[in-house]
């Protein structure tokens, strides 16, 4: 028997139980008319005299369920849109109806405890077939209208991405892409004993792996087989399960199936609540926090700081306090400012103590075109102290000029400090971002919305060679402390230069 299509309208009215002569007595027309509809005969538009008192009626009865029914129904009509509970779903209703489409009548669901259900699938074989896989499951979200989750679960260590580096980098583009729309991502690292994998993980995607709608989890012990599978899910609508036999003999398989990928995400999430967070976030105002917790672990290792211009953060204790006073912070604000000053210094005071035989390598790493850019910017504000201070905190072209005048002293007094001017041209694979690293300890990022720390080695040893690399690739001119030095004078005198002549024109 041919199966009966029903409209857009026919497929809610299915779902949500409503007979034909229930709607048609609410809008005071013929059943007959109702009917048509129903069936697509004819076409229910956004221009309808009866189009809102549809919409109306919809939601009244939806209200009775809870409009779980209704959720439901535009689940199956938007399988890759996140419907959940927080989201309006009259706009979607408005949507669905405004489209002229055929669909097949809604199947009545068993539970997945009542056993299983004939579900279709694609299969992809190989690593080069779970690429192609991916690239659907992106494809599916980047036509969402709704910005939902995408969660990555690799027990091969990202194997698939990593082999084709070209994929790689716009497998990185397009989830920034994603995640600049508002979409969340929750990514599990399963270590192996090849750490050197995840190294190129971090270079191809460090701006990821620093992004604040991305969770990063790790599984620390290879040798415990907490999974041994892996699994790529798009909110609740589409869900790759990869599983593997050795090297180049992986299989990816393709799930559309609602309760299918349901499973599959509870899964998930019994994998995740068995790793732990490679980050901790503190909110600005437990940096405090943050500073006494690394200053407390002395080890040895060269530290790196990687900012796109020099952070006020660490600056000399009278300059900061220069500044803060004349951007009118003061009082218990001031003295907690300075103590965090003089913390991060004394994190750094062990690779400048006489008592070492040999200080441990010191090396800033400054994003050249952003310093000058920020140099030019009126008025300069700097993030670091505006965290700290509760309130924006700028900074005049002399006090920037002070601040990299004190980096030129540091490089003619000190042997083991490093400044390296590190410029676009270079393509580091580093994000624009301030980071400061402990080679084998300690991370932490610093961002507009405040500090991320991790210890995890792994990770921390990641960054140290990312940086370290970066290092290698700039040329001489630009890392040789003579060429660095007079660079950074020449650009604190052209500060200083235009500071008086900005104090002349206001003057006038």
């Amino acid at each position: 028997m041919r199966q009966k299509k029903l409209s857009t309208l026919g497929f809610i009215m299915e779902c949500l139980d409503i007979q034909t002569v229930s709607l048609a007595r609410a809008l005071h027309v013929d059943a007959s008319l109702v009917s048509k509809w129903k069936s697509g005969d004819r076409s229910l538009t956004g221009k309808s005299t009866y189009f809102q008192e549809v919409i109306t009626y919809l939601m009244e009865e939806s209200a009775k369920s809870g409009h779980q029914l209704l959720r439901n129904a535009l689940r199956e009509l938007y399988p890759h849109e996140e419907i959940g509970a927080g989201i309006q779903i009259e706009p979607l209703l408005r949507q669905a109806l405004t489209k002229i489409k055929y669909h097949s009548k809604p199947e009545n669901r068993k539970l997945l405890t009542e056993g299983a259900e004939n579900i279709t699938l694609s299969v992809f074989e190989g690593n080069a077939g779970r690429r192609t896989a991916i690239e659907r499951l992106l494809k599916y979200a980047e036509g969402m209208a709704t910005p939902g989750k995408i969660v990555f679960i690799d027990s091969e260590e990202y194997e698939w991405l990593l082999e084709d580096m070209q994929f790689a980098r716009l497998f990185a583009l397009k989830m920034e892409c994603l995640l600049k729309k508002g979409f969340r991502a929750q990514f599990v690292i399963h270590y192996s004993s090849y750490r050197e994998r995840f190294v190129r993980l971090f270079e191809t995607c460090s701006s990821l792996i620093f992004h604040r709608n991305v969770e990063w989890f790790y599984y620390e012990y290879y040798d415990e087989n907490v999974f041994n599978f892996s699994f790529f899910i798009l909110n609740h609508a589409v869900s790759l399960l990869g599983l593997a036999a050795g090297r180049n003999a992986s299989s990816t398989m393709l799930f559309f199936d609602n309760a299918t990928v349901i499973r599959h995400e509870g899964m998930a999430d019994y994998v995740i609540n068995n790793c732990r967070q490679l980050f901790i976030n503190f909110r600005p105002n437990q940096f405090g926090e943050v500073v006494n917790d690394i200053y407390t672990i002395r080890k040895r290792g060269a530290l790196y700081s990687f900012l796109p211009a020099p952070a006020f953060l660490s600056a000399k204790e009278s300059l900061l306090e220069e500044v803060m006073k004349e951007n009118g912070v003061s009082g218990e604000c001031l003295e907690e400012c300075l103590t965090i000053n003089r913390m991060m210094r004394e994190i750094t005071h062990c690779h400048f103590s006489r008592l070492e035989k040999k200080p441990e390598p010191f090396i800033h790493i400054l994003q050249l075109e952003e310093m000058v850019r920020r140099a030019k910017t009126r008025p300069f504000i700097s993030c670091s102290l505006t965290l700290l201070g509760g309130k924006v905190v700028k900074v005049s072209l002399n006090q920037y000029a002070a601040c990299i005048r004190s980096l030129a002293e540091g490089l003619e007094k000190h042997e083991n400090l490093q400044i390296v001017l590190v410029s676009e041209e270079d393509h580091a694979p580093l994000p624009g971002i301030n980071c400061w690293c402990k080679q084998n300890t300690w991370m932490v990022q610093m961002d507009e919305e405040g500090f991320r720390l991790s210890d995890e080695i792994s990770i921390v040893n990641a960054a140290s060679v990312t940086l370290e690399r970066c290092v290698r690739r700039v040329p001489p001119e630009r890392k040789e402390k003579a060429a660095v030095r007079k660079f950074l004078l020449e650009l604190a005198d052209e500060l200083e230069y235009e500071g008086i002549e900005e104090n002349l024109h206001q003057n006038h």
